[in-house]
């Protein structure tokens, strides 16, 4: 009986589906897909200052744009009913829009400057998030939810 039973395990281990669908799990996490917008943000950022800094009036825009986009997929993922460091976080981001706005180069690393600081902030509780994720008491992100944002 327990020959059979560690059978049936290895057989569902090595079903090529599950054992995909184990991975993909586990490898992309809420904060993992935070930390992802976080950084493409900041690229978005230095592509923003680099434009700037060779007076590219065609391409900005679009950086411009870009950065616009995922500052408001992380205000969108931000509870406004929720506790006061999310506030505080909500109001970094506010102000990072705000300074993104106009096409200045002090103005632009500024906000980077807070964007990575709050990106640093969520890389240093990255192991916590994903062993709270992985005991249930954070929801896990859903695969429709990780496929939005990958396509943002």
């Amino acid at each position: 009986m327990i020959g059979l039973n560690l059978l049936r395990a290895k057989a569902r281990d090595m079903h090529p589906h599950l054992a995909y669908r184990r991975s993909a799990q586990s490898a992309w996490t809420r904060i993992d897909m935070l930390l992802a917008i976080y950084n493409a943000a900041i690229e978005s950022m230095d592509s923003g200052i680099d434009l700037l800094n060779r007076h590219d009036s065609q391409a900005y825009p679009s950086a411009q744009l870009r950065t616009s986009q995922l500052l408001l997929l992380l205000l969108d993922g931000i509870d406004p009913d929720s506790a006061e460091v999310s506030a505080r976080i909500r109001d970094l981001c506010i102000f990072c829009f705000s300074q993104i706005s106009t096409p200045s180069i002090e103005n632009w690393t500024n906000a980077r400057e807070v964007l990575a600081t709050l990106r640093d902030g969520f890389e240093a509780i990255r192991a916590e998030g994903v062993r709270l994720e992985a005991e249930g008491v954070i929801p896990q992100l859903s695969m429709s939810a990780s496929h939005t944002v990958l396509h943002a």
